[in-house]
């Protein structure tokens, strides 16, 4: 086919005068052709001619496979294999290209008014260093308000909800309100599951978006054009900070960032609105965004547990107490840096500060049930008249541990334990020996039992070890009496 310019060249050739033949002879084409081109009223601008393809033969069955499914390498190895078909894979994509093409599917624009919402997005930018100096997994959180096209970014180095948090306040500050709906893709930390009519949010995300007094938006799965604005923000924080940029820590890519936002990504021109994001926003958007709240969204983290018989629930090595009516039944613990809270069926149960020590009970009484319920003065006063109706040393020895051991309910106990087994009286009579000499160790008290040492006259003790004078010697008394 001859192009347009040796179309129109032919026609004027032959308008001044030149035969066919020395047309053909000045171009290098047949005279035929020239000929052609001369009785055409009009000028051919593209090849019109069909042009056979080696698949055209197979077009039905390719056309079948294709609705089944049946991917293109397969197609190829069949035809190659079964028909003998000599092509290549590429040709065999482009024929399915040209004989089938996909429908292309239609958008409209979207058009929101001012304040309305903001359109949220992670997206990874690369291998950066970390908060530890080493080389971590680094992402772009990207919060656009897509009717001024005003963008708030900021570097993190996870996705989780905590982080995401953080950072929407971040971006709430920064604006200087809230939008009254947030767009967000199927995150993980914000949208458990998200399938057709099956829709379950993650609770924590919906209790922040509660404390600001905004709705979120969940995108269509796999349907990224339903937030194109902040699409094309990552890609602009790929583009245009992070390539060609070098950062000494992850503090100097904040601060270069946080410039770069304020001075460049929110002043330029936008491309598609040809306006400055910053003076739209401050001209028609900021007045339309809700006030912020009085105090900062309080952020607990979310576990659930068992109570035990005990009713406790166990959490980072230490035991907290839950109403007894809670026994054997699931509740949710929150928690953060300072607070650890108990909730069963949506209610708070019990609210506890978290203990940084290791193995404690922490227990408030009114979870306890009534008859396990003992103050420090009931529990003493319940082992003290146990003491007394064994003798009157038996007393004053128990008074003698009040002041001496502050765990003095376990040697108590274990002595109850022996009054059993040995009675009144020999306990009575060894704890008067034990309280003589200062004894509180029970494997002794056991020992002058077991020997019944008790029955045995006690000799003068030494001198007291916290006097100055020498611990060797006795009182005079002793030797006179001996004599």
């Amino acid at each position: 086919m001859l192009t347009m310019y040796k179309q129109i060249t032919i026609k004027t050739l032959d308008k001044q005068g030149l035969k066919q033949s020395e047309i053909a002879k000045q171009l290098g084409c047949h005279r035929h052709t020239i000929a052609n081109v001369l009785q055409r009223e009009n000028f051919i601008e593209k090849q019109t001619r069909a042009k056979g393809w080696l698949f055209d033969p197979y077009q039905t069955q390719i056309q079948e496979w294709i609705a089944n499914d049946i991917s293109i390498l397969r197609m190829f190895e069949i035809l190659t294999e079964t028909y003998k078909v000599r092509s290549t894979y590429v040709n065999l994509c482009k024929y399915i290209q040209a004989r089938f093409p996909k429908q292309q599917e239609a958008f409209g624009v979207q058009v929101t008014a001012p304040g309305e919402v903001a359109e949220i997005d992670f997206g990874y930018v690369g291998m950066f260093s970390g908060p530890s100096g080493k080389l971590v997994k680094t992402y772009g959180l990207a919060v656009i308000l897509p009717y001024s096209r005003l963008d708030f970014y900021a570097i993190t180095y996870d996705q989780k909800l905590e982080t995401l948090i953080k950072e929407l306040e971040n971006a709430f500050t920064y604006f200087c309100g809230v939008p009254k709906r947030l767009k967000v893709d199927n995150m993980k930390t914000a949208i458990l599951k998200n399938q057709h009519y099956d829709l379950e949010f993650n609770q924590d995300f919906l209790e922040f978006a509660y404390h600001y007094h905004t709705v979120i938006i969940p995108c269509t799965p796999y349907s990224p054009q339903q937030k194109g604005t902040v699409e094309s923000g990552i890609k602009y924080l790929q583009g245009n900070f992070i390539s060609g940029r070098t950062f000494q820590d992850h503090a100097d890519m904040k601060r270069q960032l946080r410039n770069w936002m304020d001075n460049y990504a929110n002043q330029r021109v936008h491309g598609t609105t040809r306006k400055v994001p910053v003076q739209v926003f401050l001209a028609e958007e900021k007045g339309k965004l809700q006030p912020l709240p009085d105090a900062p969204f309080s952020f607990f983290n979310r576990g659930v547990r068992i109570v035990a018989s005990n009713c406790h629930v166990h959490f980072a090595n230490n035991y907290y107490s839950v109403p007894s009516c809670h026994v054997g039944k699931e509740v949710t613990i929150r928690w953060n840096e300072h607070l650890l809270r108990i909730i069963h069926k949506g209610e708070q149960v019990a609210l506890h500060m978290i203990r940084s020590d290791i193995g404690v009970y922490v227990t408030q009484r009114a979870h306890m049930p009534d008859y396990k319920v003992y103050s420090q003065t009931e529990h003493q006063a319940r082992f003290e008249a146990k003491f007394a109706n064994m003798g009157e040393d038996s007393h004053q020895y128990f008074r003698h541990l009040l002041k001496k051991e502050p765990y003095w309910f376990r040697i108590v106990r274990s002595i109850l334990g022996l009054r059993e087994h040995y009675g009144d009286a020999a306990v009575n009579a060894s704890l008067k020996r034990a309280l003589y000499y200062h004894v509180r160790d029970v494997a002794t008290i056991k020992n002058i039992l077991e020997k019944r040492l008790y029955v045995v006259e006690i000799e003068p003790k030494l001198l007291d070890r916290n006097t100055t004078e020498n611990i060797l010697i006795r009182e005079l008394t002793y030797y006179t009496t001996s004599v």
